[in-house]
C-alpha cells in the first residue's frame, strides 16, 4: 500500500501579506511615481479646504483639547497640512485623514469602493515626522499600501464586505495603511505581522454614516489607527500573528472566508502593486464616486439639449450591480448629504452645466428647478452578470426623443485623466491663488521625486501666513 506525500501546508493570509510588504526586490516604476505625483498634489488640497469644514473643525477642536499643541514645530510632530499647527504623529493622521475625506472630493479606485490616498498619505506623512524619507521610499510604500487595499478587498470579497455594510476605506483601509506604514519603516516580518493583527482588531465603519460628519473621520481613525497600530508593534505590543485568516479574525469576521482566495492572495498583492495606476480617479466634483460618471452624462447631455432642460420628461439611470448601495435612498435633507444623491448632483449638472463646492450647502438645495428635476430621475441597476464598471443615462424629452449617454470612465479616471492644468485649478479652487499657492503646488507635486531624504512637514504646513 502506497502512502500519499504530504501536501506542504498552505501559507496564510497574513505571512503572504507579510512576504509581499517585505520583499526588496522590485525595480521603480515611472509610472506609480507619477500617479503618486498627483495624487499627493490632490489629497493635499482637498485636505487643507476640508480644514474649515464642521466635521474636521471639530475633530481638530477635539484633538487639541486632549493635548494642546502650541508649539509650532516640536521634534518629531507632524504637520496639520496647510497650518502652523503641530500634532503627535497620530493625532495628525486622525485630522488630516479627516480633512482629506471631509469633502467627498478626494481620490477614488473605480474597481471597488475606496478612497486609498485620504487614508495611505496621512498615514505615511505623519510617519514620515519621525524621520526624513525619500520619494523612492514613499512610492514603494504607497503602492505597498494601493496592492494590499485592493488585494485584501478581493479576497473579501468586496461585495461581501461592502453589502453588509461595512466601509472599506475604513476597515480593510486600516490594513492597507498599516502595511504602508511598515514598508516606510521597514520594520521586520514579526513585527509587522504583530501591526497588521493589531490593526485587524481596529477595523470599523458603517456605511450608515455616509452623508454625515462620521463617514470622512472614518478615513482619519484609518489613518490614526494605523500610526498607532505600527508605533505600538515596534514597541513590542502583540497581536495574533496569523490574524486574517485565524478563526474569528479579519476574514472571517469582515467577509465570506475561501481558502481558495486566500491562496492566490500573494498574487493578486504583485498584480496590484503595480496595477492600481490603471484602477485610481482624481475625482473632477466633489460629490460621492458613485455620481461621477452620471455627472458627465450629464454635462453631455445638457450640451446637446441646449436650451431645452426644461423639456425633460424623464430620465433612467441605470448602475453596474451594486453601484446604489453607497447613495442615498431619500432625498437629501442638507448640503453633505446631497454628495449622496445621485439625483441632485444629475440634476445640478444638467440645470448649470457644473457641479462645484458651492452646490452643496443647505441653501443650494433650494435652487429653482433641482427638485422637480429630481423627481423625474430614476435609478436602477444592472443584473449581476452584466458588464460592471459603467454608468448609462437615458433621457426621455416631452416631444419623444430618446437622448442616451455611456460613460465607463469619468472625467479623472486615470483612463481619462485630468489634465496639468485641470489639476492645479482643483488645487487652487481648494487652497487659494497667488505665486506662493503656485509654488506649493509645484513643491508638492515633487515630493515623489525627492532623491534624499527631507523632512517634509514644513512643505506640507504650506506657504507662510502673513498678517
Amino acid at each position: 500500500m502506497s502512502v500519499a506525500s504530504p501536501t506542504p501546508q498552505q501559507v496564510g493570509a497574513t505571512a503572504q501579506l507579510v512576504d509581499f510588504v517585505r520583499r526588496r526586490d522590485r525595480r521603480a516604476e515611472p509610472a506609480t511615481r507619477a500617479a503618486l505625483r498627483g495624487l499627493t498634489v490632490d489629497t493635499v488640497g482637498v485636505a487643507v479646504a476640508g480644514l474649515s469644514t464642521p466635521a474636521a473643525v471639530l475633530v481638530r477642536d477635539w484633538v487639541e483639547d486632549q493635548a494642546p499643541s502650541d508649539v509650532v514645530a516640536q521634534a518629531g510632530t507632524a504637520a496639520v497640512w496647510g497650518s502652523t499647527s503641530r500634532l503627535g504623529p497620530a493625532d495628525a493622521a486622525l485630522v488630516n485623514g479627516t480633512a482629506a475625506h471631509a469633502l467627498d472630493w478626494d481620490d477614488a479606485a473605480p474597481s471597488m469602493a475606496m478612497h486609498p490616498a485620504a487614508v495611505l498619505l496621512p498615514t505615511l506623512f505623519a510617519l514620515a515626522a519621525r524621520r526624513p524619507v525619500t520619494g523612492a521610499e514613499l512610492d514603494a510604500a504607497y503602492s505597498v499600501g494601493s496592492a494590499v487595499f485592493r488585494a485584501v478587498s478581493e479576497a473579501l470579497p468586496h461585495a461581501v464586505h461592502y453589502g453588509r455594510g461595512w466601509h472599506n476605506t475604513s476597515t480593510t483601509g486600516r490594513l492597507a495603511a498599516t502595511a504602508a506604514g511598515c514598508r516606510l519603516l521597514d520594520l521586520d516580518g514579526n513585527v509587522t505581522a504583530h501591526a497588521l493583527g493589531i490593526a485587524a482588531s481596529q477595523a470599523s465603519g458603517s456605511l450608515a454614516n455616509f452623508g454625515t460628519m462620521t463617514k470622512p473621520m472614518h478615513a482619519g481613525l484609518a489613518s490614526r489607527d494605523a500610526v498607532m497600530a505600527v508605533g505600538l508593534a515596534r514597541r513590542g505590543f502583540t497581536a495574533h500573528p496569523a490574524q486574517l485568516e485565524a478563526r474569528g479574525g479579519f476574514l472571517d469576521l469582515f467577509g465570506d472566508h475561501d481558502p481558495r482566495r486566500t491562496a492566490v492572495l500573494g498574487e493578486r498583492l504583485e498584480h496590484w502593486v503595480t496595477g492600481w495606476v490603471d484602477d485610481y480617479a482624481i475625482k473632477a466634483y466633489p460629490s460621492c464616486f458613485a455620481t461621477q460618471r452620471a455627472i458627465d452624462a450629464g454635462l453631455s447631455l445638457r450640451e446637446e439639449l441646449g436650451a431645452g432642460v426644461g423639456r425633460i420628461s424623464r430620465i433612467e439611470v441605470t448602475l453596474e450591480h451594486g453601484g446604489t448601495r453607497p447613495l442615498r435612498d431619500t432625498g437629501p435633507g442638507n448640503g453633505l448629504e446631497a454628495k449622496f444623491s445621485l439625483e441632485y448632483t444629475l440634476a445640478v449638472a444638467l440645470l448649470t452645466g457644473n457641479v462645484l463646492l458651492g452646490d452643496f450647502t443647505d441653501e443650494a438645495l433650494k435652487r429653482p428647478g433641482v427638485a422637480e428635476l429630481m423627481a423625474r430621475i430614476e435609478l436602477a441597476e444592472r443584473p449581476p452578470a452584466e458588464e460592471p464598471g459603467h454608468t448609462v443615462v437615458r433621457l426621455h424629452t416631452e416631444d419623444g426623443r430618446l437622448l442616451v449617454r455611456e460613460v465607463h470612465h469619468s472625467r479623472g479616471d486615470s483612463h481619462r485623466p485630468l489634465s496639468s492644468a485641470e489639476l492645479a485649478a482643483k488645487f487652487h479652487q481648494c487652497v487659494g491663488r497667488g505665486p506662493e499657492k503656485t509654488d506649493w503646488f509645484d513643491a508638492l507635486h515633487a515630493v515623489p521625486d525627492a532623491d534624499e531624504p527631507r523632512d517634509l512637514q514644513t512643505l506640507l504646513a504650506g506657504p507662510p501666513v502673513h498678517g
